[in-house]
């Protein structure tokens, strides 16, 4: 009899253990989303709604960053600058990128975001004739197909997504989300 106790007693302790490693497993993998909007997944939140106020000589004075031109604002609703450029410590090898800049945080996502959406992701639209604001626009093309002489279709986003930091949006080379965001998290590890 001591024999069956002694098993039930092990049996109940792996029980035990097995429901308290699910429930850890469970918890862990839960997506703890605060439900305002920002995404803290992959390398970088897509929102971040600091206090601290970025200008254009913030992301021009990066060491590495190659500012290639600080562009003409009008027709960019309540936009301070603009600028164009590449980063990268192996000069062969860097992102491209465009920051926009604004007042404040509430601005740039009130005013800003919209005119980021329409020049990023898998459905940008980068016609002159169907962007607001079209100032730069064949930078933020790339070209692609199958080679050659004539490399095919070149109005695809160059850059798939961007990030709000503060008054800043931040638009990223990358074929995909993930990719985009890490070349914004790059830039961003380096930013004074």
């Amino acid at each position: 009899m001591t024999q069956a106790t002694s098993g039930r007693a092990r049996l109940l302790i792996l029980l035990v253990a097995i429901a308290a490693l699910s429930i850890a497993a469970v918890a862990c993998g839960s997506d703890s989303g605060d439900g305002d909007g920002s995404s803290t997944e992959g390398v970088i939140a897509k929102i971040d709604a600091t206090d601290r106020i970025y200008t254009a000589d913030d992301i021009m004075n990066t060491e590495f960053f190659k500012t290639d031109d600080e562009y003409d604002i009008e027709g960019l609703e309540a936009a301070v600058a603009a600028v164009y450029g590449f980063y990268g410590s192996d000069p062969y090898n860097r992102q491209e990128y465009e920051a926009r800049f604004y007042p404040d945080h509430a601005t740039a996502m009130a005013q800003g975001v919209d005119y980021a959406d329409e020049a990023t992701g898998a459905e940008a639209v980068l016609l002159k004739d169907v962007q607001r604001w079209d100032e730069g626009i064949t930078d933020r093309r790339q070209c692609a197909g199958n080679g050659g002489h004539h490399s095919g279709k070149c109005d695809n986003p160059k850059y798939f997504d961007y990030i709000v930091v503060g008054n800043m949006i931040l638009m990223c080379q990358g074929k995909d989300t993930e990719t985009s965001h890490q070349a914004c998290a790059n830039l961003m590890a380096v930013v004074q």
